[in-house]
């Protein structure tokens, strides 16, 4: 076995140099089809450093491993233990299987709650694509999520950030979250949250919609709020994206911009832009967080890789020469991989591959390539569990006194709340990190809701 193994970890990291130049589909694959049959050599509780990083790349997807593997590098194996989505979800999926079917243009027909489609049923060359992102789209997310302070973060290769301003706010209480090299650029702040208010498990009595889908919630699977109140020359802008439940229609989206002091509409080419010069877009929220209507896809397999599933930090932790790498434990998960090919020659991408956990339905890496089809970025998405002490809140919606306040949700919501968000620019080397402060998983009041997840919020108090 030890032999098998490796000549796997050689197979990939002869992928590794062709990165820097032209990076395709096919190296993917090539690495892709390696992890099929790669069995680890690592048990829980060790400690792999750089003179044993042979041990992880079969894990962990070839065009990432130079931003992984590194001297100095430190990821410690811990299982994650059970990450069974809430009870409410898995009976309303066992009481709804077998109910949900595919249009012939891809959409999901006679969906109530729950997982519309079995993923252990999926196969490459089908319509498995189409029923795993309806899966996607339908994952466990409670009510939806509140991040009080979303810092986004540009980073540029080489260099160091010990004398940027990051590291001297709130008397350097977040220095010690940025550890490693990098050049920090730019950092933008401020609030998001996202509303789920159809198909919502929670909601059986009244049909699964919220407010049994009149008024403020009627024909809405989401209402999801991003603003910005730092730094001063983009304060006070904000966007606004109403996600129709009718899959076929196309998304309401407002932006408020405070230099024109007036809301505007956004169109579908505007949410795959750069979002305010980082090197996210609106879109890329979450792995994937647009229409999948607007795209194809196709079911590619499962791989098992190296995640942060369950964070040992309460906030994300960076270092590695740029900066760009996760220090935390990783766990070995199952994913299912679909590829993303848009329908719109406008689209910066030709296509991305998306891992998303078999179990939890959350995605923890995704790559995109360019028109030309060379690799373009990477995404890392990690991962903290909403049981775990220092994210929870008493039946009352006040904080236990556990450990310092700032993660919380409700008991047994069972549900993995994303950290951190961070994404590569291998072309441009650079780096926008993203970790979430103030994450939450409450269940949501709609009065409350309503007071930001309307287009007439926008431009209140600017």
């Amino acid at each position: 076995m030890r032999k098998q193994f490796n000549i796997i970890a050689l197979a990939a990291a002869l992928i590794m140099p062709s990165i820097v130049h032209a990076f395709g589909e096919s190296d993917y694959m090539a690495w892709f089809k390696a992890n099929q049959s790669a069995q680890p050599q690592f048990v829980d509780g060790d400690v792999i450093t750089y003179d044993k990083a042979d041990l992880v790349r079969p894990f962990i997807p070839a065009e990432f491993q130079e931003e992984w593997i590194f001297k100095g590098m430190e990821m410690t194996i811990k299982d994650a233990g059970d990450l069974q989505n809430a009870k409410v979800y898995l009976e309303a999926t066992a009481k709804n299987a077998g109910t949900a079917t595919l249009a012939s243009d891809g959409a999901i027909q006679n969906y109530a709650a729950g997982r519309p489609f079995d993923p252990a049923k999926f196969v490459p060359g089908s319509d498995s694509g189409w029923k795993m992102i309806w899966n996607w789209n339908y994952r466990w997310q409670n009510d939806g999520v509140n991040v009080g302070e979303v810092e986004w973060v540009w980073v540029r290769r080489g260099g160091d950030h010990n004398k940027h301003e990051i590291m001297k706010t709130s008397g350097g209480k977040y220095a010690q979250y940025y550890e490693g090299g990098g050049t920090f650029e730019r950092v933008l702040r401020g609030p998001y949250k996202r509303y789920l208010m159809a198909h919502n498990a929670k909601h059986e009595a009244t049909n699964y919609q919220v407010n049994g889908g009149k008024g403020f919630a009627k024909g809405t699977e989401f209402r999801e709020y991003t603003g910005f109140n730092s730094p001063f020359d983009i304060a006070g802008t904000a966007f606004l994206i109403l996600r129709y439940d009718d899959p076929r229609k196309a998304d309401d989206s407002w932006a408020y911009i405070p230099s024109l002091r007036r809301v505007r509409r956004i169109s579908v080419e505007v949410k795959s832009d750069s979002l305010l010069g980082t090197d996210h877009t609106l879109e890329d929220f979450y792995g994937f967080n647009g229409r999948p209507m607007e795209h194809d896809w196709e079911y590619v397999g499962s791989t098992n890789i190296l995640v942060v599933a369950k964070s040992r930090n309460r906030e994300t932790v960076y270092y590695g020469p740029n900066g760009w790498a996760v220090k935390d434990d990783y766990t070995m998960r199952q994913t299912d991989v679909v590829k993303q090919i848009p329908k719109s020659s406008a689209h910066p991408y030709s296509y991305k591959f998306i891992h998303v956990d078999r179990d939890t339905g959350e995605s923890y890496y995704a790559n995109a390539f360019d028109k030309a089809g060379e690799l373009w970025k990477v995404w890392q998405l990690t991962k903290v569990w909403t049981e775990d002490p220092w994210v929870q809140l008493d039946g009352k919606g006040s904080p236990f006194a556990w450990k310092e306040k700032g993660q919380f949700s409700a008991p047994g919501t069972n549900f993995q709340l994303f950290q951190s968000i961070n994404v590569i620019d291998l072309q441009n080397n650079r780096g926008t990190l993203v970790p979430c402060r103030g994450t939450e998983a409450p269940n949501q009041d709609l009065r409350r809701a309503k007071r930001v997840l309307d287009v007439n919020y926008l431009t209140e108090g600017r």
